[in-house]
């Protein structure tokens, strides 16, 4: 699919120049930038930026196109970008960029100064895709050869879209990152991207998010843990769900279906509360313990177990957030802005703080619609 999307974007610049809005020669001298990363430079005070250059000429004589890899160090990204023109002595074509992965040490100084260029160019676009490195630099992600293509960004993309029948990571595009940036009643968060190597193929892979207050990431959560947020958040749209045992061991493996959350602050006793409410339909896809199976004697029993510990670990990522990062990735001081204005202007100058102090409570309810094609698990004798 990608191979097919890349080759018919290199024909569309082609079949421009043909028709006479480029000549070949112009087409010629560009360069396609698909993904960007960002690192500290070894001098003080510089930063060192790796691009992904898809090369048009390579990609039109095989599949997957080929790729070339640049770094180049400077005080800010608008030198570095200048630099890179000049070293390849072509103009770079920002419009087709799918990934913008930044280094933790990048992440943690603050991020507006290297992605306020991004967002005042004229010739880039809004909708890539931003990432923090769980590796020590961004260059080793962004450099990566693909296994389902060679052009790593373009990959990173299909992942992401590919991410929400997962929900370990969330899924966020750079106009998003810098509206939360901006915003006083959410903060701003991303997707960790790490190296995964299996039979000595790497790939890149997401999973986790990074968290930030201000423009400063402050801490991580797990892929698992992201989970739980996204439902808070009321957006997982797939997934898996699983239920333990007596003994906390996995007994159960259900299937996201679909989901809504509904999240209402009101005033309970003088006290300002969240209340959340995930009402979640699964379909039974596994059973690890044919005893487990056998002692659950209905679908409600199964059904209120799964509530109950989804419930729990909801409510255990918000409490865990607001003591370790003080940060409202939730977006509940948006919601009590949009609903509760009055309580917003008392609250919203010291916000990180309120957060972590607000009272949360949250019931959930998950429906089983299917089981698969039998009712009873395998037996050994």
């Amino acid at each position: 699919m990608l191979k097919k999307v890349i080759l018919a974007f290199i024909s569309l610049i082609l079949l421009i120049s043909v028709t006479g809005c480029w000549n070949y020669s112009e087409v010629d001298d560009i360069s396609i930038v698909a993904g960007v990363g960002i690192d500290k430079g070894e001098s003080e005070g510089e930063l060192s930026v790796t691009v992904e250059i898809v090369d048009t000429k390579e990609g039109m004589k095989s599949s997957p196109a080929g790729f070339k890899i640049l770094t180049l160090s400077g005080k800010t990204i608008f030198e570095i970008a200048r630099g890179i023109i000049s070293i390849t002595g072509k103009k770079l074509f920002w419009s087709h960029s799918k990934a913008i992965v930044l280094s933790e040490e990048v992440a943690r100084e603050g991020v507006i100064k290297v992605i306020d260029w991004y967002n005042r160019d004229t010739e880039t676009r809004s909708d890539v895709y931003i990432f923090v490195s769980k590796e020590k630099t961004a260059k080793e992600v962004i450099s990566l050869s693909s296994v389902t293509e060679s052009i790593t960004a373009f990959a990173l993309a299909q992942q992401m879209r590919s991410e929400k029948n997962v929900s370990t990571a969330p899924v966020v595009e750079i106009w998003d990152f810098i509206d939360k940036l901006e915003a006083s009643g959410e903060f701003a968060m991303a997707p960790l991207i790490y190296i995964h190597e299996q039979n000595k193929i790497k790939n890149a892979r997401v999973s986790g998010t990074a968290i930030f207050s201000m423009d400063k990431m402050v801490g991580t959560i797990s892929g698992e843990e992201t989970k739980y947020m996204l439902f808070a958040k009321d957006q997982i749209q797939g997934g898996v769900l699983t239920v333990n045992d007596k003994q906390g061991k996995t007994a159960f493996s259900l299937e996201i279906l679909s989901n809504k959350t509904k999240v209402k602050p009101v005033w309970i006793d003088g006290k300002l509360q969240m209340q959340i409410n995930t009402e979640t339909q699964v379909g039974l896809d596994e059973v690890m313990t044919p005893e487990e199976f056998n002692n659950i004697n209905s679908k409600n029993v199964l059904e209120e177990r799964a509530g109950k510990e989804l419930q729990e670990r909801i409510l255990s990522i918000i409490h865990r957030v607001q003591k370790d990062y003080h940060a409202d990735i939730f977006g509940f001081g948006e919601l009590i802005h949009e609903r509760m204005p009055q309580t917003w202007k008392k609250v919203k100058e010291n916000w990180g703080q309120e957060f972590s102090e607000l009272d949360v409570v949250v019931n959930s309810k998950v429906i089983i619609k299917s089981s698969g094609q039998t009712s009873r698990s395998i037996q050994t004798h």
